[in-house]
């Protein structure tokens, strides 16, 4: 159990690596639609829409986690430990830090945080903190 615990955690870094590596092609392959002067065809629709549908479902999912899951202050931590690193992920966008970010790739990767914040929150088997627990459907 202990392995297990110790190596999940390179294991999860390793996965947030290739999810954001996955981010970064999407968006290349998207942006670049855009550059070659097909902007209102395939490409820059996709992104724009793709943007929008994963941005607002990041915020409807942070939402109903809040509401889900705040019956204990420990998942009430990790919530806004989650939604103050999105804000960070959203916002160094705007620094322009890297020049292919851009708000679709920050928008994946707040969706994989809230997954693995949900899966998370989800594994409490106590009653109170998870209403997905086993105890609380008996």
């Amino acid at each position: 159990m202990k392995f297990a615990r110790v190596f999940s955690v390179f294991f999860l870094s390793y996965q947030a690596v290739l999810m954001l590596i996955v981010a970064y092609v999407i968006n290349a392959v998207f942006v670049s639609s855009v550059k070659n002067g097909q902007a209102c065809s395939g490409g820059g629709i996709a992104l724009l829409s793709l943007t929008g549908i994963f941005t607002v479902g990041n915020i409807i999912w942070m939402v109903y986690q809040f509401l889900l899951f705040s019956g204990c202050p420990g998942n009430v931590v990790i919530m806004i430990c989650t939604c103050v690193v999105s804000f960070i992920i959203y916002g160094v966008v705007v620094l322009r830090l890297r020049e292919d970010a851009s708000i679709f790739t920050s928008s994946l990767v707040v969706s994989y945080c809230l997954y693995l914040q949900w899966s998370a929150l989800s594994s409490d088997p106590v009653a109170k903190c998870n209403p997905y627990s086993y105890n609380t459907i008996i």
